[in-house]
């Protein structure tokens, strides 16, 4: 199958890959799922093509001020830099610099240099670099907490908007994530009893009810969300699609690697009965089955590691 848009195809794949229908794969269904995870965790890791680099937003709250810290959802990868809070990132005014320098020196293009421009616009980047920095933060995907190391009483206010520079995981399945969601129309949210929803979703994300899509307007918690757009009536007990990336299936590099962890696995089964004679005069030898995995997977790692590297900045820190 060329065009592999489902997990289930992509199983279906890797086992034909390894001899199905024609060798009997010894692995359970259990087991491929986990090798499938697993593969597609190292893809989301260390594989260019896993992730994607985003900005996303985030609506200062007098909670975030209070705990000093940001929540990012699952989705968020790595951060990479926190924009400055200055109005060097703000919309121009008359009053300021760059105004007036585009205003008086440059108001022609074709008979002003702009040497003499863009050498004070290097100047100016200077001294804001020097005067109000670079906010300092502090990220681990595995608390969902953004920690910026910033005077919160007096660089923010409530309802400002910080801009994150990070990066996503591409999930390639549609998530259909049930449970108790309520939707309050009056607030504008969407409110989760005992379900965590926010693990495949950013801000400004596009999220389904039955045919219906809203935009993501902020992430408060795990189990809350305010959307921009919002159904015209409360409603109960409603399920929330979040639509995959359904082409990660078909990346070459993962294909191989899925099939090699579930070659590993097919092996590490068999290698408990080396050398059983079976009817017909057959031997098994999961021994050789489980070497060659693990010599197909060091390689595929290798190649993870000097070809398909994710940015710089992410791999510095």
């Amino acid at each position: 199958m060329s065009n592999i848009k489902t997990r289930q195809q992509f199983t279906d794949y890797c086992l034909r890959r390894l001899g199905h229908p024609v060798i009997q794969i010894n692995v359970s269904a259990e087991q491929i799922k986990d090798r499938v995870d697993d593969a597609l965790a190292l893809f989301h890791q260390s594989h260019y093509d896993g992730t994607e680099r985003v900005f996303m937003k985030h609506q200062i709250t007098q909670t975030d001020i209070n705990r000093r810290w940001i929540y990012c959802p699952d989705a968020i990868n790595f951060v990479t830099a926190v924009l400055p809070f200055d109005d060097s990132n703000s919309s121009i005014n008359m009053f300021d610099l760059r105004y007036q320098l585009r205003l008086h020196d440059l108001y022609d293009f074709t008979s002003v240099s702009y040497v003499s421009y863009e050498i004070t616009m290097q100047h100016i980047r200077t001294l804001n670099l020097l005067f109000s920095g670079t906010p300092q933060f502090r990220f681990n995907r595995r608390m969902n907490k953004l920690f910026l190391d910033i005077d919160w009483a007096r660089n923010v206010s409530p309802g400002e908007y910080v801009i994150i520079e990070c990066y996503r995981y591409l999930d390639p399945e549609t998530i259909t994530l049930t449970g108790t969601v309520n939707l309050d129309a009056n607030t504008k949210t969407v409110i989760g009893t005992g379900t965590i929803f926010d693990q495949e979703v950013i801000e400004d994300d596009i999220i389904h009810f039955g045919t219906e899509g809203y935009q993501v307007r902020q992430i408060k918690s795990p189990t809350e969300i305010t959307l921009a757009d919002f159904p015209a009536v409360s409603s109960n007990n409603v399920t929330m699609t979040v639509i995959g990336n359904s082409d990660v299936w078909n990346d070459r590099w993962l294909k191989a690697y899925a099939t090699a962890k579930i070659k590993y696995n097919w092996g590490s089964n068999l290698k408990k009965f080396g050398n059983v004679q079976m009817p017909g005069g057959v031997t098994l030898n999961g021994k050789e089955i489980y070497n060659e995995a693990v010599e197909e997977i060091d390689k595929l790692e290798e190649e993870i590691r000097n070809l398909n590297l994710l940015p710089l900045e992410i791999n510095i820190g």
